[in-house]
């Protein structure tokens, strides 16, 4: 599993805690004889350092760990979405995660998941998208409650629904099945009935760059408010070899690691984004000639960053202009003096060369 920016074998017995004889307390499978369910969760428990730890969280959180991906949540409520969507440019990016391979996942509305609306959407409940798909000028998803049961969506496009032609269950494979929590909905139902989408973008290794940097005495150096704040770890990101000639496409995460007074003894502790002891942690990428980051941040040509958020992952995405020297990636806690270990990675088809300055 994915720790703090590195894999880590997690060590685990078949011993599975049980509310009764035979009855699994947590996760199972809808087979009784396959295990493998109970098991990954009890490694993912141990991960994080008990059951009562997996109680909360974030869904890209716990898919990055799983899979090694980067992870991001879009509200929907929030003003660039609102752009996006009016655009038409979230169903457009919907429709290129899936064609990527990138894992997917939707929030419903806050409130307790023993409320289900009646339009039967469970209230702050975390649902799976299955596929996303334009057919006969038709935008669906294909959604999963990852319940599995007979809680699914009631409206157009579900099950029983008259929308479903002959030639939409052929060209959409559609089986109707009950009690197995998969439905499909509008692209505009599901506007209205979720509030976030989870994408996980799980890329190639060879497509990822990554550098360990920590934030620690002189080099926790805040946000740029402040005049230490080019005291921070800097690194240069250079695109190399023939892919230097031509813009470049890059996804660039920041994950901070627990802070070093919250460490632990006797096991490693894992950071959550449910913590409420996290730092709020953001980045900025200039163009500074190749050099460290002067101490006025004004004096550089900004080619991108982010909003600062108490988040264990940050992300931001860039298409960047040739520029031989390289761009300066300045990680940073917002307040000077918060130490914490951080992972800094980049994602790109290109040839590219991450290094400190």
């Amino acid at each position: 599993m994915r720790g703090e920016g590195e894999w880590v074998a997690v060590v685990v017995d078949d011993w599975i805690p049980c509310e009764s004889p035979g009855k699994p307390a947590f996760a199972t499978s809808r087979k009784q004889n396959e295990l493998w369910v109970s098991i990954l969760e009890k490694a993912y428990a141990k991960l994080h350092g008990s059951y009562e730890a997996l109680e909360g969280g974030l869904v890209q959180d716990a898919l990055v760990d799983l899979t090694g991906g980067a992870g991001e949540e879009i509200d929907m409520r929030s003003p660039q979405a609102q752009l996006d969507l009016a655009s038409g440019r979230l169903w457009s990016q919907l429709l290129h995660f899936k064609q990527e391979g990138f894992l997917l996942g939707a929030g419903s509305p806050s409130g307790s998941d023993a409320h289900i609306s009646s339009s039967g959407i469970v209230q702050g409940h975390a649902y799976s998208i299955l596929q996303v798909r334009e057919v006969d000028g038709h935008k669906l998803i294909q959604i999963r409650n990852p319940w599995a049961n007979e809680v699914e969506w009631n409206g157009p496009w579900s099950d029983s629904s008259p929308e479903w032609t002959e030639r939409m269950k052929h060209k959409l494979m559609h089986v109707p099945q009950s009690k197995n929590g998969v439905f499909w909905m509008s692209w505009q139902d599901f506007q209205i009935h979720f509030r976030s989408i989870y994408v996980c973008r799980v890329y190639p290794p060879e497509m990822r760059y990554s550098v360990h940097g920590q934030w620690r005495g002189y080099n926790a150096g805040g946000c740029q408010d402040y005049d230490s704040w080019h005291q921070n770890p800097q690194y240069r990101l250079r695109v190399t070899g023939r892919d230097a000639l031509y813009p470049v496409h890059v996804f660039i995460t920041l994950t901070q690691g627990v802070g070093f007074s919250r460490k632990t003894n006797g096991f490693r502790n894992y950071q959550s984004s449910h913590d409420s002891s996290m730092f709020y942690i953001g980045m900025r990428i200039l163009k500074t000639q190749g050099c460290r980051a002067a101490y006025n941040i004004y004096m550089h040509e900004s080619a991108g960053g982010t909003d600062y958020v108490n988040s264990r992952e940050i992300s931001c995405e860039l298409v960047l202009d040739p520029y031989p020297k390289g761009y300066t990636i300045v990680p940073t806690t917002i307040h000077p003096g918060e130490e914490a270990p951080f992972v800094l990675s980049v994602f790109s088809k290109a040839s590219i060369r991450l290094e400190a300055v």
